[in-house]
């Protein structure tokens, strides 16, 4: 197993990796709502989930692959890795032209879907193309970069994330001065996400140049695929779930709502720091100790649920009681309450979705891809209803209390297939069974509350509780094992 200080080291830089992006949304966005307008932010803001979302459409490839650089690395199967890589590059970089093809092709039904006005179209017409050149280079860097999360070198994966996460909305930004046109911001975004890709390819090639054959492998290739099978599968049908709210909202009220909702969002969003810096990490890590020694899982397992609760949990409630407060300030009076409730409620979501990433990863190290398979295309019909039938009542609320809804489900059906499938989880999965319900009531109960003293309260009886709880969750033997740490951190510093 990953020692406490390799495992600590590795989430720290990916940490590094998603703050330096999240401070500069953060920071870009008021001027990229300023400059742009709200129906112009909107569109920007559809253009980075397509970028982000169809750079998922890889077939479970990525995903697969660094699966399989990891056992083959935990076998002594170093000198397969190239052919492996190669052959999975290959591949990823024809399904990412198709899927730009396609785009483009269907490129006239994506506007006609949108509330789209007409002196905007033809800048949304050239801002679907740059994100159609950008996708190509998404879905093989996902690839590149699991290799090296593969091999550990997450300081090279995070030194290529930090400047691109941050060109991500400073790009736009840097637009302005010289145009407001939406189209020139999306091109902004694609040059970075081009870069990134030719950043992460160089680094790859020089971690592996020397382990072995760079020759095309079809056996190789068939492993990658026969592994990234419901692995896509289950990727497709969670981009579905990530992505539909906003684009329901387009469909069915203004590209103004979509903005009311989608700035908070791209906030709120960058919380999930916590969970992707830990899971990236863990993923290959679990994909060892299911190798070496299974007895590691349920510690891993364990690792990543209470830590992800123990960061994020307080932040999402500080956040969720001061909602109309932080807007006002952030965003301005006009944000704050068209914004407050559903922030509220996607405060809520990103907690639960950040639960229910480890219990993911553990199924698809353990080689039950397919259960978390069936479990997202399940709840894709289901969360689609709900979209349709609340947000033509309840508007960006609405959206917001389905997603958090859908949220709930997911980690409570993804922790009892943990339970099911997964030998020595009994404990823990009970305690997160309760731990993730109770933490819903109490954010209904915020949602409801008439006042910010009421909040207040209820934010001060949630920290006292998390506070005597938190050493419960840990325990005793990673306490002591953090003070160890810590304490040699700080000896170094020291010196």
């Amino acid at each position: 197993m990953q020692s406490q200080r390799s495992i600590a080291t590795n989430v720290a830089f990916n940490l590094a990796g998603q703050v330096a992006p999240a401070v500069a949304a953060m920071l870009a966005l008021p001027f990229l709502l300023h400059g742009l307008g709200a129906e112009r932010q909107g569109v920007l803001s559809l253009a980075w989930v397509a970028v982000g979302g169809l750079a998922l459409l890889d077939f479970g490839l990525g995903r697969s692959l660094t699966l399989e650089v990891s056992r083959r690395l935990a076998t002594g199967a170093a000198h397969d890795v190239p052919s492996l890589v190669l052959s999975t590059l290959v591949l990823l970089s024809v399904v990412g032209v198709g899927v730009s093809v396609a785009l483009l092709v269907f490129r006239a039904t994506v506007i006609a879907s949108l509330s789209t006005p007409l002196p905007l179209l033809d800048e949304v017409r050239w801002a679907l193309v740059g994100v159609a050149v950008a996708i190509p280079f998404m879905i093989v860097a996902a690839g590149l970069r699991g290799v090296l999360e593969a091999y550990g070198r997450f300081d090279l994966t995070n030194a290529v994330r930090v400047p691109l996460g941050v060109l991500t909305y400073v790009g736009p930004a840097m637009v302005l001065p010289f145009t407001s046109s939406v189209a020139a911001a999306v091109a902004a975004l694609a040059l970075a996400r081009m870069a990134g890709t030719a950043a992460l390819f160089v680094l790859v090639w020089r971690q592996i140049r020397q382990s072995g054959s760079w020759s095309p492998s079809r056996r190789h290739l068939q492993n990658i695929v026969a592994a990234g099978w419901w692995i896509n599968i289950a990727v497709m049908a969670g981009a579905a779930l990530a992505y539909a709210d906003r684009f329901v909202l387009g469909s069915l009220l203004s590209l103004s709502d979509v903005a009311f909702y989608s700035t908070p969002q791209e906030l709120i969003g960058r919380l999930t720091v916590v969970p992707v810096a830990l899971s990236s990490v863990l993923l290959p890590a679990l994909g060892r100790a299911g190798v070496r020694d299974p007895g590691d899982v349920v510690r891993l397992f364990s690792h990543g649920m209470t830590y992800t609760f123990a960061i994020l949990f307080p932040i999402a409630a500080v956040g969720a009681a001061f909602s109309p407060e932080w807007l006002q300030l952030w965003l301005g009076t006009t944000f704050s309450a068209q914004s407050a409730h559903a922030t509220q409620w996607l405060l809520l979501s990103v907690v639960l979705q950040s639960l229910a990433i480890t219990p993911l990863n553990l199924l698809q190290a353990v080689g039950r891809a397919r259960v978390t398979a069936w479990l997202q295309i399940v709840q894709v019909p289901i969360f689609i209803i709900g979209l349709w039938v609340a947000v033509p009542r309840f508007g960006i609320d609405g959206a917001a209390f389905v997603w958090a809804a859908r949220m709930l489900l997911d980690v409570t059906a993804l922790t009892v297939v943990c339970r099911r499938h997964v030998a020595g989880l009994g404990s823990v999965t009970t305690r997160w069974m309760f731990a993730a319900p109770a933490t819903a009531v109490w954010f209904v109960m915020v949602v409801a509350a008439p006042s910010l003293a009421v909040r207040a309260g209820l934010l001060a009886a949630a920290l006292l509780t998390f506070a005597a709880l938190l050493p419960r969750l840990i325990g005793a033997e990673d306490l002591a094992s953090w003070r160890l740490f810590l304490s040699s951190r700080l000896q170094l510093l020291v010196r």
